[in-house]
């Protein structure tokens, strides 16, 4: 069975809406910002956070007094795709039993915000109240269940918590839904917003984030570049509506891009660094090629993973030259997190999403901030701006801590087949 996908939804950090995520990557654009909330500036200078987002624009009262934020940013890139799809109209489901679909959802951490404003109560009182949806609210599953009781989903509802390739293997697992029979269409997509003392702490422990840069903060995310310190944490969703490419044709609904590979992996070597040379990147790589049916050759535009952290860039540079060898040199490879810095669980999701409009509008999303790559960095990383471009077949790269990889190769749609 062939599976495209006909709907995009996202709230990033250029703003809410497909819209405005194209025309940021396009204008080449950097969403870094510095910080303006004191508790978040002892750890951590420049982020990529959604900006001037109110949830009561966009949601119900209950809707927004019964979540965390990073569900109400999925709620928000959910209803997008699903009116992009035309499966939904007037809010309800239109065309197709609610039974029949299903939501695949990424997240490393789940709502991490409302977990921590609890325990700063109890600090604070500790034979105190806290309210009685903060299991609700914080439990990692709370986006993809608040999708399904938004829309009346009655489909296998299933949330994937592989750190940075959740929304990956979100995406790539929802295949087997399809392809087996159980659902007609899948949500697949990641939600993330980890903007809290503990997450900022631990992961500056680990030495992941960038604590310093240029004069020009906007540049603080800096993939392949010699000088690059760590990643930005950004924030966002991505949503795709996934169904099988015959039902589509006869909804006649607008095909964005097919998916035909996936692949995944473990590093099984380190608690959060990856393996020096890519052995677990470079396997998932070939499986989703091999999936796909492809050789390196075939391939016309890869997305890097590439945070910006000293060992995690080093790794997929090796990893690519396993994988393609000298042909790494003559592929454009791009990091759109140089503009919109790292959506950690939302990083496959939002990178898929990104792979997805350039095969249908004929476009690359440039690498920015590289202003000295590494010598083992792959030639035509897409510097500055972005390139008008058509490629057939673009794979996208999600690495995360605890070894884990997940690899998804796209094609693009054309009229007719």
């Amino acid at each position: 069975m062939r599976v495209v996908v006909t709907g995009l939804g996202t709230v990033q950090p250029f703003g809410v809406g497909v819209d405005s995520f194209r025309q940021g990557l396009r204008e080449g654009r950097s969403a870094v910002r510095r910080v303006d909330d004191e508790i978040t500036a002892r750890y951590v200078r420049v982020v990529a956070a959604v900006p001037e987002f109110v949830p009561g624009e966009h949601l119900t009262h209950k809707q927004v007094t019964d979540t965390d934020r990073f569900t109400q940013l999925a709620l928000v890139a959910a209803r997008e795709a699903l009116h992009d799809a035309g499966i939904v109209r007037d809010e309800r489901i239109s065309g197709i039993l609610p039974r029949r679909i299903g939501v695949a959802l990424g997240s490393a951490f789940g709502g991490v915000q409302t977990l921590e404003q609890g325990a700063a109560q109890l600090a604070v009182k500790p034979t105190g109240r806290v309210s009685p949806r903060l299991v609700s609210k914080a439990i990692p599953n709370a986006a993809a269940g608040a999708i399904a009781m938004a829309w009346d989903l009655e489909g296998p509802v299933v949330t994937y918590a592989t750190a940075c390739a959740s929304s990956a293997n979100a995406i790539g697992e929802a295949v087997y839904w399809l392809r087996a029979g159980v659902v007609d269409a899948v949500l697949a997509g990641g939600a993330e917003s980890l903007y809290t003392p503990s997450i900022l702490a631990g992961l500056g422990a680990a030495g992941a984030l960038a604590r310093t840069g240029p004069a020009d903060e906007r540049a603080w995310s800096r993939p392949f570049d010699r000088d690059r310190q760590g990643m930005v944490m950004g924030e966002g969703a991505a949503m795709l509506v996934l169904e099988p490419y015959d039902r589509a044709l006869v909804r006649g609904a607008h095909i964005y891009g097919e998916l035909i590979g996936y692949g995944a992996s473990n590093d099984a070597y380190h608690e959060t660094s990856p393996h020096p040379q890519g052995r677990g990147a470079a396997q998932a790589m070939s499986s989703a090629l091999e999936a796909a049916h492809l050789d390196g050759s075939e391939v016309g535009y890869i997305n890097a993973h590439a945070t910006a952290t000293p060992a995690g860039d080093a790794a997929e540079g090796a990893a690519l030259r396993t994988v393609f060898g000298e042909l790494i040199d003559r592929i454009p490879v791009s990091s759109i997190k140089g503009a919109v810095g790292h959506l950690l669980g939302t990083a496959g999701a939002i990178e898929s999403l990104t792979c997805l409009l350039a095969l249908d509008e004929g476009w690359l999303p440039p690498t920015l901030h590289c202003a000295d790559p590494e010598t083992w960095a792959p030639r035509d990383l897409v510097p500055d701006r972005a390139r008008e471009q058509q490629v057939e077949v673009a794979l996208s790269n999600s690495f995360g801590f605890g070894g884990q990889n997940a690899a998804l190769v796209w094609r693009r749609h054309r009229q007719g087949g």
